[in-house]
């Protein structure tokens, strides 16, 4: 049997081992393994030439799949094992907004608010749904994420049905936890630690934009009201509770939505968070402003993908450097299913009964059409549709509409990155794509987890 080159790898830059040789840190996507290894030897691998190497090194890049069979379709082979994970996937992912209003009128926000909780009606088919799911048994973890608007404005209709949702995950012996994605203003620590020890809400996303002097002049409320002195209080005073330096094994998340109006700011969110001592006690993510819906914010204020990479790498260093731990791992690990989007059980649940494939279509005027929903839940005759939008990825990605996705090295650790995105005719490309090769580097320089050979 021939063997080839797989085309699913990545290099960092070369650097020296201060030793005299050059080496590079070699990653495979397939496998999501990383190797340091002589520069010499790169070309030789993309070349097909094994003829030098000893057969540790074969041995290695055989198990790396950085050697395969000649006759693969490695493409195929990836979309093979992503497919077959559909139809064998144990956790069901759900997300439930309860609400579709929101205290904030943020300019970067497509949805569309208005002051509708899930009324009884809808809380009763959203029950139904879940009910039905847990009791088909073919899930062994469930885990809903709290979205909305802002979906600590419908507090007691969250609780109501966590509540219920946790007695039916015991009945049907499924694993429980929640997320919530919050913008942090009614957080206080008493909804925090009710949320945490009675809710299993164990996973927090907050936003900050930056200090108050230019978050202040976005994420403001929709009476024009500043709101980062409330967030920030709320957050600090959270951390510094008994039960979450004891129990809560995943810091909040710190998000800051990031373009060219207040970039100068976020280093100076990270140093006022490391004044307060929250090292090891919230974790950042640093995103780019983008297009969403007919908001094209993104492509007014925004950055590239490609500038923003190296801005990533730049914000992330300085908080690593301040102490601070990451929400990402530098080396993208193997992804099967890019998010739940693709997932034929896992369903998004708004106030006014509609049923989605992705929380970014919810309550945003330009998804409204019915090719993008599931369904609703207060039709009588409900018949979920299958392929609404994103629902059927892994054979349109195979399209030459797709090309730019379906040829690309990177495709195992993104499985498309942002799905709806390339519905939209925009990249969904994640950062990684263009700054993998220093995430290489920063990570063995780091925590030197590469092999050497």
């Amino acid at each position: 049997m021939n063997f080839v080159t797989s085309r699913y790898l990545a290099f960092s830059e070369p650097f020296d081992d201060q030793k005299g040789k050059l080496k590079r840190i070699l990653f495979s996507t397939r496998t999501s393994a990383t190797v340091l290894i002589d520069d010499s030897a790169i070309q030789k691998i993309l070349d097909n030439n094994y003829t030098d190497f000893d057969d540790e090194l074969l041995d290695l890049l055989f198990s790396m799949e950085i050697i395969i069979p000649e006759n693969e379709n490695e493409f195929e082979e990836i979309m093979i094992q992503n497919n077959s994970l559909l139809d064998v996937n144990s956790h069901l992912d759900l997300t439930i907004q309860p609400t579709a209003n929101c205290q904030l009128g943020c300019h970067y926000c497509a949805q569309e608010h208005s002051k509708n909780n899930m009324n009884n009606d809808v809380y009763a088919r959203t029950l139904e749904r879940v009910t039905s799911k847990l009791e088909s048994k073919k899930f062994k973890n469930l885990s809903v994420t709290w979205y909305g608007g802002e979906p600590l404005n419908a507090l007691s209709q969250l609780k109501k049905i966590s509540t219920e949702i946790i007695e039916l995950c015991k009945i049907n012996n499924v694993e429980y936890d929640g997320s919530i994605i919050t913008n942090g203003l009614s957080l206080k620590p008493n909804i925090f630690k009710d949320l945490y020890l009675n809710h299993n809400v164990l996973h927090y996303q907050i936003t900050l934009d930056g200090t108050a002097e230019h978050h202040d002049k976005r994420r403001i409320t929709k009476k024009g009201e500043h709101t980062f002195n409330i967030i920030f209080k709320n957050i600090i005073d959270i951390i510094n509770l008994d039960c979450y330096q004891e129990k809560v094994k995943e810091p909040i998340l710190i998000r800051t939505n990031i373009d060219k109006t207040n970039l100068n700011s976020i280093k100076d969110l990270v140093d006022l968070f490391a004044e307060n001592d929250a090292q090891g006690k919230i974790q950042f993510s640093f995103a780019p402003i983008v297009d969403w819906g007919d908001k094209k914010y993104g492509t007014i204020d925004g950055f590239t993908k490609r500038d923003f990479a190296d801005i990533e790498i730049d914000l992330l260093l300085y908080a690593h450097q301040k102490g601070f731990l990451i929400d990402t791992s530098l080396v993208p690990k193997r992804e099967f299913m890019p998010c739940m989007v693709v997932a034929k059980d896992s369903e998004v649940f708004d106030a006014f009964g509609n049923v989605y494939p992705c929380y970014e279509f919810t309550y945003t005027p330009a998804y409204n059409e019915d090719k993008h929903k599931i369904g609703n839940l207060l039709d009588k005759n409900f018949i979920p549709n299958d392929l609404a939008t994103t629902r059927n990825w892994y054979n349109d990605i195979r399209k030459e509409d797709f090309a730019n996705c379906n040829k690309c090295e990177l495709l195992p650790v993104c499985g498309g990155g942002c799905v709806k995105n390339w519905y939209n005719d925009e990249t969904g490309c994640p950062s990684f794509k263009f700054n993998i090769s220093d995430r290489l580097l920063i990570d063995y320089l780091n925590k030197n987890q590469a092999l050497t050979i």
